[in-house]
């Protein structure tokens, strides 16, 4: 049976790919250092009255965009043909069509064109993991494509299943991806690989007792915990299991975040057109947390209900969270008087005395937050509130839901620039509030 449901998986990531891209067909192995034809067929497309197309790629290798490609199509009945020289370094080639007569652009509704590089029949190394990066927790694509780390992990899993021997890599990314899908099997599959998984180093083993405290092996990651005390005695590991209190007491001055940018790094007009790629509508189901009282507040219900709410989830060990928290402050401080508009900081994930954790936190710092404590479930110690909302991206993770109560944004991560956060985030409010008029 297992090996059914393996042939299965492969079988539905291969068709998943296929069907992406029904207007543009390329050999089924684009070899490197080869030349490759390219046919494309706009009919469904933005350019479907196009009379004047030509393309673009971008070539990649493992870690950044070795080279771009202007190349011309041919018209011939309903197909535009052409063809490109693939680079002999490429592991991974993402394509743009454009018509000048009709000023539009196809880059498959931002969803890319995305194809891995052969070379012997076979994909190689890194093409599907460079693909997932795109998509996911990367840099911003030169093609315009708007991030989906759902497709990333679908991406990533495939590099595991044509290169096993990349896990070894890319185990970091790929098991927080696992632990961050919002599906049941992915963090099934993870537990798995974390009681295969052999090492004798202690950031391996800190990795291991983590995800597995996390996730339901209590027996397995105590095993863990006592290893590396015994190990690692002036290690991480041991200065991590120092008291919270002691921890926390320190407040977190300006000088130890990442130093933002006198301003954003894109025009106003960037910034907008960044936002409205990325708005969506998408229903979402309303749940109740407490808050650092004990009081349960419904999220989108009650008093709640018809206005723009943002969640941001976070936690006290997140380094990158709170070195957003200055640029969220500032972003609530510009909407304190607009009464539509709520922000919720929802605690996930914490480690220990949750609500102790995090009043100390809020003591210790300045922000006048409205802090919800995230649940665990019973469901491999899943999280409520970060399953219910889809968090993929691991955190800091935000939402933005309109007066409707459907979501309009999700974001992951934060660049370190505060300025580009203020404006980001403000642009996302502003287009929910006129979403609900």
């Amino acid at each position: 049976m297992k090996s059914i449901l393996t042939v299965m998986s492969s079988l539905l990531l291969l068709n998943v790919s296929a069907q992406q891209y029904n207007a543009l067909k390329i050999p089924a192995h684009t070899e490197q250092g080869k030349k490759t034809d390219i046919v494309y067929v706009p009919d469904s497309t933005t350019l479907s009255a196009a009379r004047q197309i030509s393309g673009r790629a971008y070539f990649y290798d493992r870690l950044k965009q070795l080279a771009m490609e202007n190349f011309q199509l041919k018209h011939k009945g309903r197909s535009w043909k052409g063809s490109l020289n693939i680079p002999d370094s490429a592991v991974m080639m993402s394509l743009v069509f454009n018509a000048e007569d009709i000023k539009s652009t196809d880059n498959n509704q931002n969803k890319g064109y995305l194809f891995p590089i052969y070379k012997q029949g076979k994909a190689i190394q890194f093409a599907y993991a460079r693909m997932a990066d795109l998509l996911g927790a990367g840099p911003p694509d030169a093609a315009g494509i708007k991030k989906n780390h759902k497709q990333a992990l679908v991406y990533m899993k495939e590099e595991m299943e044509v290169h096993p021997e990349s896990e070894q890599a890319l185990r970091s990314i790929f098991y927080n991806m696992l632990a961050n899908s919002p599906d049941r099997e992915d963090k099934v599959d993870l537990v798995k690989r974390l009681n295969s998984f052999k090492s004798d180093r202690e950031e391996d083993l800190m990795m291991t007792q983590l995800y597995l405290s996390y996730f339901g092996g209590k027996k397995q990651a105590d095993s863990l915990d006592q290893l590396l005390i015994r190990n690692f005695p002036d290690g991480n590991y041991v200065k991590s299991k120092r008291p919270q209190a002691t921890k926390l007491a320190v407040k977190i001055e300006p000088d130890q975040l990442p130093k933002a940018i006198a301003g954003p790094t894109m025009s106003q007009a960037e910034i907008l057109e960044k936002v409205r790629v990325n708005l969506i509508n998408e229903p979402v189901n309303s749940i109740s947390l407490k808050d650092l009282n004990g009081n349960s507040v419904a999220i989108g219900e009650g008093a709640l209900k018809g206005k723009v709410i943002i969640l941001d989830f976070w936690a006290t060990w997140c380094k990158p969270c709170i070195a957003s928290f200055p640029a969220m402050q500032k972003v609530i401080d510009h909407y304190r008087d607009h009464t539509s508009v709520q922000f919720l900081f929802i605690a996930t994930m914490e480690q220990g005395d949750a609500l102790k954790n995090v009043k100390q936190f809020m003591v210790k710092n300045n922000y006048s937050f409205k802090v919800l404590l995230d649940e665990r479930t019973d469901d491999l110690n899943m999280y409520k509130a970060y399953a219910n909302y889809k968090a993929e991206g691991g955190i800091p993770y935000k939402l933005v839901i309109d007066g409707d109560g459907r979501v309009r944004f999700r974001t992951s991560g934060f660049s370190g620039n505060e300025a580009d956060l203020v404006a980001e985030l403000s642009a996302m409010i502003d287009l929910a509030l006129k979403s609900g008029k």
